[in-house]
């Protein structure tokens, strides 16, 4: 990802994490994207040149269609994010990127790639498992 983009990806990703901890009733709505930027920020101290994360424009052919954040520790990717664009979901595109990001990740002698999905987005639920991911931790909570 170019640094000058940068901030527009922090910004966006910062209202859509916002707004996932809110649905999930992890953070109150009012205070929601203020958590959200400062956990960016916290996380992309130095941006794109952030030690051990790459951020990744994903394009097909000259359509730029979402983007992907992930963090290496040892052996290890943890996928942040992956976004592809609504005008562009439903097409395989982020199996497609999960396919080369596995490759990546054998090439660099990567030997896991792991990920948070919020229980409520049921579609990428359903591609990570379509794709191999399996579940290793459940959170569970009931109203009282």
């Amino acid at each position: 990802m170019p640094k000058e983009h940068f901030s527009d990806f922090a910004e966006s990703l910062s209202v859509g994490y916002a707004k996932d901890q809110a649905d999930a009733g992890i953070w109150p709505r009012d205070e929601a994207l203020f958590k959200a930027r400062m956990t960016t920020m916290e996380l992309l101290p130095d941006g794109v040149a952030t030690k051990d994360h790459f951020l990744w424009e994903v394009m097909q052919g000259e359509a730029f269609v979402g983007t992907l954040w992930v963090f290496q520790e040892e052996k290890t990717y943890f996928i942040y994010d992956i976004l592809i664009f609504d005008a562009f979901q439903n097409k395989g595109l982020g199996s497609a990127l999960l396919v080369l990001l596995e490759e990546n990740a054998k090439e660099r002698g990567i030997t896991e790639i792991s990920l948070h999905a919020f229980a409520h987005n049921k579609r990428a639920v359903h591609v990570y498992k379509k794709m191999g991911f399996e579940v290793v931790d459940i959170t569970m909570r009931k109203y009282v």
